[in-house]
């Protein structure tokens, strides 16, 4: 099959520092989105809060910035699920993932926790349902495979979004893709939240989790997504690129790659 003809790469020519700025970079994404997040989630009176429309925008204008910021130098994975795709579609090194990943889960860490300490306690806390702010929260009337499908689901669209980012015959068609990226995922936020929550990323799951001990539905914010991950990216390959014109190869990133979630 078409995608076993594209090796995964194992090895880079970086040096330590540009590793460290590497992973200092997914650090710095990553807290960026989880704070601006679930900051956006926050209910500061009682009876009155956010609504669907103003989280999905509060996510999606969080990637933006977070982009923004880190895009160009770690293209901004900020997403285990990202990185998983971009070390199938030979973007990212495997060498390179651990910085990646370490860096995307003590973001996420550092994001809420500066959250939680602004916060007063009822902020975080839903006396009503005992679940903490951002915190995994699928819909109760739906079955555990349905919470888990639309997460699955959601990402998958996430991540042919990035796969074509990606992809070199789009290169040029790139302007402004952090102000396109953050609607996407506002879009993807404000369809699926009303089921799952569309979390989409399991190191925005990960922080609110461990730091509130809420770890009663965190398995299905990682089995959607990271599935996602895989089928997606090996589609994008099978499908897709083998429709490139002979010479005309993948962009792929040793230091670099092109701007993702």
């Amino acid at each position: 099959m078409y995608f076993l003809d594209k090796r995964i790469l194992t090895h880079d020519h970086l040096s330590m520092m540009d590793r460290l700025i590497l992973f200092l970079a997914e650090y710095l994404g990553t807290a960026i989105l989880v704070f601006l997040g679930c900051a956006g989630c926050v209910k500061f009176r009682e009876g009155s809060g956010p609504g669907a429309l103003e989280v999905a925008l509060a996510f999606g204008m969080a990637i933006l910035i977070a982009v923004q910021c880190v895009g160009h130098i770690s293209g901004a994975h900020i997403n285990p699920a990202v990185t998983v795709a971009a070390l199938i579609m030979g973007v990212t090194p495997l060498i390179q993932v651990p910085l990646y990943l370490g860096g995307q889960f003590l973001g996420s860490l550092t994001g809420y926790g500066l959250l939680k300490a602004l916060m007063p306690h009822e902020y975080i806390k839903r006396s009503q349902d005992n679940v903490s702010l951002c915190s995994p929260e699928p819909n109760p009337k739906l079955q555990d495979a349905q919470v888990v499908f639309m997460e699955f689901l959601m990402t998958l669209f996430l991540i042919l979004v990035i796969c074509s980012a990606w992809d070199s015959r789009n290169s040029t068609k790139l302007d402004s893709f952090s102000l396109k990226l953050g609607f996407v995922v506002a879009g993807l936020a404000l369809v699926g939240g009303g089921f799952s929550g569309a979390h989409l990323n399991p190191a925005r799951t990960f922080g609110p989790a461990l730091i509130n001990g809420d770890w009663a539905y965190h398995w299905m914010y990682w089995v959607g997504p990271m599935s996602a991950s895989v089928v997606g990216s090996i589609f994008y390959q099978i499908i897709f690129e083998k429709f490139q014109k002979k010479g005309e190869d993948q962009a792929s990133g040793t230091i670099t790659p092109p701007h993702t979630t």
